[in-house]
């Protein structure tokens, strides 16, 4: 026991009889619960402890069934909880702490060579299941382990496998699209604009060409968002002609969502402002 202002205060250790009353009631193991404790305190520590988790303890081996030659595999997964957006860029790329997930987004069967995008790996009819067989897993030769953890690199090597599959089954262009689209993000993140740019002009055709004759939703988005992204595609590969008349549609648009619409105003503001620089 110390003295402080003429009042005798309890040392640490007998803290721990602060709730020692409740243990009858069944509120036992309190003791060394700090009543002094700020909610900064706690939310700092939270944070603290997000960031120092380790990314291997989100991904995980996802079990399933390759629909092309019928093989258990283990496709790599991201956990919800280990999902931290940091920000969004205009044309929709998220980014997030790590893991990423977009690393983990195109399954690959390493047995046969079959590869497609997550909400895409199991929808495939028997005539596609034949042309891949012939052109891809009869040609296909795996003598590689991936790494437990997938960086760009890697992940770009599978969706170009999963865009490659999706050629050679005649998949909707909506799929090819969104790959060519996801392969432009892995490009951008290794800050590598060539090929960001090559397969931007390909995600933009695709979508251009899902978006006259594919029922929406296309590639989960409805036609006002559609708009507004090949409109964005445009606008990020210098056709500020084309851009402005995609962002104009979904700006007269009823039906766009105030939120697309802001965005479609905002993109649409830049390219004029620039133009009359």
């Amino acid at each position: 026991m110390f003295i402080h202002g003429g009042i005798t205060l309890a040392d640490n250790n007998s803290r721990d009889d602060l709730f020692g009353n409740l243990s009858g009631l069944g509120l036992d193991g309190f003791g060394s619960v700090s009543i002094y404790s700020s909610q900064e305190e706690k939310v700092e520590k939270q944070q603290k402890k997000e960031t120092q988790a380790n990314p291997r303890d989100f991904v995980y081996d996802r079990k399933t069934v390759c629909p092309v030659c019928s093989k258990n595999i283990a496709v790599k997964a991201v956990k919800t909880s280990g999902m931290r957006i940091i920000s969004r860029d205009t044309d929709f790329m998220t980014y997030y702490q790590e893991p990423n997930p977009m690393f983990y987004d195109a399954w690959v069967c390493t047995q046969c060579g079959y590869a497609a995008l997550s909400n895409k790996f199991g929808s495939i009819s028997d005539k596609q299941v034949k042309l891949i067989k012939d052109n891809i897993s009869a040609k296909w030769k795996f003598n590689k382990i991936y790494p437990d953890l997938y960086d760009a690199d890697t992940a770009i090597e599978m969706h170009q496998l999963a865009l490659l599959n999706t050629v050679i089954k005649a998949g909707r262009d909506s799929e090819k699209a969104m790959t060519c689209l996801k392969l432009a993000w892995l490009y951008r993140l290794k800050k590598d604009a060539e090929n960001e740019n090559k397969f931007i002009f390909q995600a933009l055709q695709g979508f251009t060409k899902a978006f006259e004759k594919e029922p929406l939703p296309i590639a989960g988005m409805d036609g006002s968002s559609l708009q507004y992204l090949i409109g964005e595609l445009y606008r990020r590969l210098g056709d500020n002609s084309n851009a402005l008349l995609w962002f104009s549609r979904v700006i007269s648009d009823r039906n766009t969502k105030p939120k697309i619409k802001d965005m479609a105003r905002d993109q649409k503001d830049i390219i004029l402002a620039r133009k009359n620089q």
